[in-house]
């Protein structure tokens, strides 16, 4: 009989705190991340301002995996990183960071290549990062190959293609395998609870 009251003791006490937890928002919040944050329009408000500086990192276009983890971005707080390299079908490089960021029931931060705005529309995402590359001495503009929108627990990801579509770069992994990518104009998106 001890055992069978037990038993009931800690479903009722499970049951109590998953309804605490979906009650207070805790539990859509760790299950959704920081899109749960970032919908809320009418609980939390967002500023995104530019971060200063430029960010730099060096791509091995000769071992992709070797890429993956190196950080860009950091501030103790939000990180962006190096998610992939690849090569798509048309034989272009392409890198693709990940953003990760800050979320509570208080509010959200993530630095990335992306702003999130809310407009009267809906939801937009604006692109204003400048983004060039180095390689073989030769500097230019390198151009985004797509983003992602909050999909991650605690961000997003954008990427760029790694050599331009108008300007001719011969491209010879066994002279130099090294390309570095700098970007400026990062977004910090912070969202507060009204």
């Amino acid at each position: 009989m001890k055992k069978i009251n037990f038993i009931k003791v800690i479903i009722i006490s499970l049951g109590t705190i998953l309804f605490i937890l979906w009650i207070s928002g805790l539990l859509n919040l760790w299950i959704n991340g920081i899109s749960v944050i970032a919908n809320d329009v009418e609980g939390y408000q967002i500023q995104s301002y530019p971060v200063d500086g430029q960010y730099s990192v060096k791509i091995d276009l000769s071992d992709f995996d070797s890429n993956e983890g190196k950080v860009l971005y950091d501030d103790g707080e939000n990180q962006i990183y190096v998610e992939k390299v690849l090569v798509n079908g048309n034989s272009e490089y392409e890198v693709s960071f990940r953003s990760s960021g800050t979320y509570s029931l208080r509010g959200a931060t993530v630095v990335s290549g992306t702003e999130h705005a809310h407009t009267e529309y809906g939801f937009t995402m604006l692109n204003h990062v400048n983004a060039t590359a180095t390689y073989q001495g030769n500097s230019f503009k390198i151009y985004p190959s797509g983003s992602s929108g909050l999909n991650y627990q605690d961000g997003d990801s954008f990427g760029y293609y790694l050599f331009p579509h108008d300007k001719e770069i011969d491209v010879d992994i066994k002279k130099d395998a090294i390309i570095e990518v700098q970007l400026s104009n990062l977004y910090m998106n912070k969202w507060e609870k009204k």
